[in-house]
């Protein structure tokens, strides 16, 4: 049974209890507690005992302080959230000075696992190359542009594409924006002022339609596994990642749609599938998962070597730049080149491809029949 407890009332919203034998000085040590109301309830919190130093005046000074929260609706309106909000500030100060090597292996790398294992061992590589060596020992408060004009330098010196230096700083950006997350820094990150070389890097090359049959019929005879996977990404302009997630319960051949579900711009949309898709998916034996598997059972995770060797033979002897050389990517370029050629509009184009918006999709304007040129018909007229 519960203890009864003799409670004195000091003035209005201030109590305390006698502790039965422990004194504190020539008197009973007493027990504080406060007693207020928050929207119509009445809660009654404790303080602390006299010999722990609450007085009758803190107890007074606390108590103000919860009817001027509630007054102004601005501050912890009881005692727990009082000291709730006093624990996260300790811990925000005892977090100070933290390393952002030790943000980065204990707060950042552990929230990172929704990620695709390639990414994540990017950014690994990354850190370990080019950001460890320079801000390893710096505290995140302190992490200036000048650090980050070193790092931009030693990429430049080892001829770092601008692609890969973005990359390299959208981390460090994603660090910051964690740490501001969970409170431990504030302010605007330094990568906002930097300022880094710009590079077209976007792939130009897409294959003619010989191009395309000869690739295929080169893949069919020594690549079967990357065949079905090709024959999709041109005719339904996939992604690979898009393509290994397909499932049977995907595939809605009365309507000869293909569902892709959480793809790289996050909203969900419908490939379509052409006779020839179609024809390869009813080919293949159904079951209850993947479509498409590795040799181990498991849900494929890059394109085959065999068709990287095919690719490189056919189209990639002598070319150095990225942008010109042909990758599975390749054959989704060329479904929208294609595409926009026949004269479908960037519009449904982009909505096919799965862009978030038109600006990935306008690379494509150039190959429309009419765009521009009816522009300067015009004029002319």
């Amino acid at each position: 049974m519960a203890q009864q407890y003799t409670w004195i009332k000091v003035e209005k919203g201030i109590r305390y209890r006698e502790h039965p034998t422990r004194k504190h000085g020539v008197r009973l040590d007493k027990y504080f507690v406060l007693r207020y109301s928050v929207d119509g309830r009445m809660y009654q919190e404790s303080l602390g005992w006299a010999s722990k130093g609450i007085t009758i005046e803190k107890a007074r000074i606390a108590l103000a302080k919860l009817i001027e929260a509630k007054r102004t609706g601005i501050g912890p309106l009881t005692l727990a959230q009082s000291r709730k909000e006093e624990q996260k500030k300790q811990e925000i100060i005892s977090h100070q000075g933290i390393s952002l090597h030790d943000f980065w292996i204990n707060h950042y790398l552990p929230t990172q696992q929704h990620k695709a294992p390639k990414s994540i061992k990017t950014e690994e590589q990354l850190y370990r190359n080019w950001l460890e060596p320079v801000i390893k020992g710096t505290a995140l408060e302190h992490l200036s542009s000048k650090h980050l004009e070193q790092i931009k330098r030693n990429m430049l010196k080892n001829g770092k594409s601008p692609a890969t230096m973005r990359y390299a700083f959208a981390v460090i950006s994603q660090i910051w924006t964690l740490a501001t997350r969970e409170q431990l820094i504030t302010g605007i990150c330094p990568v906002k002022f930097l300022s880094l070389p710009k590079r077209d890097n976007k792939r130009q090359r897409f294959l003619t339609k010989e191009e395309a049959i000869t690739l295929l019929a080169e893949l069919e005879k020594h690549s079967p596994t990357s065949y079905p996977l090709c024959i999709i990404a041109l005719d339904c302009g996939l992604r690979f990642g898009e393509i290994a997630s397909i499932t049977w319960t995907d595939c809605n051949f009365e309507q000869d749609t293909i569902l892709i579900r959480d793809p790289k711009a996050r909203a969900n949309r419908y490939a379509f599938m052409t006779k020839r898709v179609r024809k390869l998916l009813e080919d293949i034996p159904p079951s209850n998962g993947l479509i498409f598997l590795d040799k181990n059972a498991n849900k494929l995770k890059s394109i085959s070597k065999s068709f990287r060797i095919v690719a490189d033979r056919l189209f990639n002897v002598g070319i150095d730049d990225p942008r010109q050389r042909v990758c599975f990517h390749t054959l989704r370029h060329t479904f929208a080149s294609w595409l926009v050629e026949g004269g479908v509009s960037l519009y449904e184009v982009k909505e096919l491809m799965g862009h978030a918006d038109l600006t990935m999709t306008q690379r494509y304007s150039h190959l429309s029949p009419e765009g521009l040129r009816n522009a300067i018909k015009i004029l002319e007229e």
